[in-house]
């Protein structure tokens, strides 16, 4: 059996044994570029990842594989998070999910002070909020098997569009995800194209989603998850409430201002009003294209 460092949070432990650390995220498939490799015909080439998202939390997200990823006996849908003792199975393999106990405070403390400690400092962002549909009702309309087939191609393809652009999927929900792009020079152009690429998804509705974009100064930095940024500050709430506002207002795609004004040459759009977000005392005016 593989040891496991002691600074990794979680790992998977297969039929035999072995150890696999978890740190920022850790693909599977069947092709050797994957963390987990799987040299099986009834696994797909990407099938799956686990991705670590905060300290203690991990979710596990399918590719939309033929024949799916299975928690506990059962096919997912949609991302889930993973809980310590899971049993994962993809194709023949089984996989069980371990994460680190929680420590005794002395211990707790020592750790910590092992830890590699990002710098915290401000920076501004693109931030961007997508979200399934109606996900409910798609789970009780179509097939078992034709679900987890939609829903897992359209976080794979919103993944690859993403990154396409210099941008990262820093979150996964259970309907959706959280994305960013780091502001610079001439950035406008890639979100542009991002941003088409995934209204051409929207066009194709399958699932139906929703998806909004906002331009702000966040915090980043603190303890480090493998290779993803931590990423917090008000105006991370911020889009996240734009996504509730855009489901009120029965709109596909929302703009906050600073977005607009910075996207104004490239997009058309149309304001839909000056609203207040819960927990933000200013009006704002909101923008759909």
């Amino acid at each position: 059996m593989t040891d496991i460092p002691c600074d990794s949070p979680a790992w998977l432990e297969d039929a035999n044994g072995h150890r696999v650390p978890i740190r920022g995220s850790c693909s599977l498939g069947r092709t050797a570029s994957n963390q987990v490799a799987m040299p099986d015909e009834r696994v797909s080439r990407r099938h799956a990842i686990i991705q670590a998202q905060g300290q203690n939390e991990f979710w596990l997200v399918d590719f939309g594989s033929r024949n799916g990823t299975y928690l506990n006996g059962q096919r997912i849908i949609q991302p889930t998070r993973l809980q310590h003792g899971d049993v994962l199975r993809i194709g023949p393999f089984p996989f069980v999910f371990h994460r680190a106990g929680s420590p005794t405070p002395a211990a707790q403390a020592t750790a910590l002070a092992d830890q590699t400690v990002a710098d915290i400092r401000p920076a501004k962002c693109w931030l961007l909020v997508a979200d399934m549909i109606d996900s409910t009702r798609l789970v009780r309309e179509l097939p078992p098997d034709e679900l987890p087939l939609i829903t897992g191609q359209w976080v794979a393809e919103c993944k690859q569009t993403i990154e396409a652009s210099g941008g990262r999927i820093n979150q996964f929900t259970g309907d959706g995800f959280f994305a960013y792009w780091h502001d610079r020079e001439r950035v406008e152009i890639a979100i542009e194209k991002a941003l088409q690429a995934l209204r051409r998804l929207q066009d194709q509705a399958c699932p139906a989603f929703r998806l909004v974009m906002h331009l702000g100064q966040v915090v980043i930095g603190g303890v480090s998850v493998g290779e993803e940024e931590r990423i917090s500050g008000s105006e991370v709430h911020f889009v996240f409430r734009m996504e509730k506002l855009a489901g009120t207002l029965g709109e596909l795609r929302l703009l906050s201002e600073p977005v607009w004004e910075r996207l104004a040459a490239l997009v058309e759009a149309r304001e839909v009003g000056r609203y207040s977000l819960p927990g933000f005392d200013r009006q704002s005016p909101f923008y759909a294209f």
